[in-house]
């Protein structure tokens, strides 16, 4: 079945060497719009800092960018890319921020110092699998809903909305594999499409 892995919630991370400070951010993101207005906010926060090394993956079309932002390449945002797939995470926006103290790292130190950034903002975050879904639209009776809500929760979905008009109208994410069994139970329904949700 189709699944990601992601964060359930931002996290922050510091540490410092040889009086460089290097303070690691991850996001839960959705879209490059999201990458760019974290980094803006990100560089707004820390206008003082030296550099905004950065990597992400996301699960719509698999992109994966990373940026070494004047550090050394090599030394920089591929090792923060490497700990965000060593955790196996997509949806996900990390930002190591470093002051830069005055004495030089080598690239070594720098390796070193942006990979421990990354997998320890990573260590301090939350994690959540989503999985794929039927988004679909459902309106019943007001009699048959106690039947139709135990159907779904016997199908583990997710009941995004509920609207009480002339009939019930739910709002519902099942999951791919336990759609067919739903469908046995319900007439009236209306598939707006696939979506990753976590349920």
């Amino acid at each position: 079945m189709p699944e990601y892995k992601t964060l359930s919630g931002n996290s922050v991370f510091e540490e410092s060497e040889k009086r460089s400070k290097f303070i690691s951010y991850a996001f839960s993101i959705d879209s490059e719009k999201d990458v760019r207005q974290n980094l803006k906010n990100i560089k707004a926060k820390h206008w003082d800092a030296q550099h905004w090394v950065y990597a992400y993956r996301l699960e719509e079309n698999n992109i994966e960018k990373y940026s070494d932002d004047g550090e050394p390449s090599g030394t920089a945002g591929l090792l923060v890319m490497n700990a965000i797939k060593n955790f196996n995470l997509k949806n996900i926006l990390i930002i190591v921020v470093r002051y830069f103290g005055g004495i030089l790292l080598g690239r070594t130190g720098l390796r070193k110092m942006y990979s421990s950034g990354a997998q320890g903002v990573l260590k301090n975050s939350k994690i959540k699998t989503c999985v794929l879904c039927n988004h679909i639209s459902i309106c019943i009776d007001y009699k048959d809903y106690d039947k139709i809500s135990y159907v779904l929760s016997k199908a583990d979905s997710l009941i995004n909305n509920v609207e009480y008009l002339d009939k019930i109208k739910l709002d519902v994410f099942v999951k791919k594999e336990n759609f067919d069994l739903v469908l046995k139970n319900i007439s009236d329904y209306k598939l707006l499409g696939d979506k990753y949700k976590c349920v």
